[in-house]
């Protein structure tokens, strides 16, 4: 935890782009790997989108994040280490409160920061995909 706060705190001490910065140094040197749902790049972790059935997109966000936190603890790293997450949403409008609630109970202390986006999936059933960036230690 004690990394990544000081890639947080060096984040936002240099501005807006700041971010990118950290990411940028906490990659720096590092070879480009195959993972567990995604691509490691020295100390961080760019996974892939995930989807997950379910009735609902509460059963599918946490689905989707149990996936997440099983990939991130065979690297290492956890959910607390989590950086950045993007959800894409079929219908983010009437949805969102219903991931919100589920997407809470994986980030309770200190929520990462995060983008909604409005999109059309393929299939009907598919209510939500989510990534991630996460720091490994």
């Amino acid at each position: 935890m004690k990394g990544r706060r000081a890639l947080l705190k060096s984040a936002v001490g240099i501005g807006a782009f700041g971010s990118m910065a950290a990411m940028a140094e906490a990659a720096q040197g590092g070879v480009r790997t195959p993972a567990k749902g995604g691509i490691r790049l020295g100390n961080l972790f760019f996974s892939s989108g995930l989807t997950a059935p379910g009735a609902d997109v509460k059963q599918q966000t946490e689905g989707i994040l149990k996936a997440h936190k099983a990939n991130l603890e065979a690297l290492g790293s956890s959910l607390e280490n989590v950086l950045k997450v993007t959800v894409f949403m079929a219908d983010i409008r009437r949805e969102k409160p219903a991931m919100n609630e589920a997407y809470a109970k994986f980030f309770p202390k200190s929520a990462p920061a995060r983008s909604a986006i409005g999109v059309q999936f393929p299939d009907d059933e598919t209510r939500l995909e989510i990534e991630l960036v996460a720091w490994i230690p």
